[in-house]
């Protein structure tokens, strides 16, 4: 993909079916590379022949959620 993020989100998107906005693309634009980063060094880390997997609890996950 193209280094323009809003180029890249703007594809990202339309290959999901999405087509929002100019203003939420824009908005979108300025956090992918943070995100992308993100994901790049979460799939850098090597796990052997272990599963990783990502898990969100929508209590919080903590203490605060029981």
């Amino acid at each position: 993909m193209d280094d323009d993020p809003t180029e890249t989100v703007r594809a990202l998107l339309a290959a999901a079916g999405l087509q929002p906005p100019d203003d939420e693309i824009a908005r979108l634009a300025e956090l992918y590379p943070d995100l992308r980063r993100r994901i790049d060094r979460f799939h850098a880390i090597d796990v052997g022949d272990e599963v990783a997997a990502a898990v969100f609890r929508a209590d919080g996950g903590g203490e605060a959620g029981r």
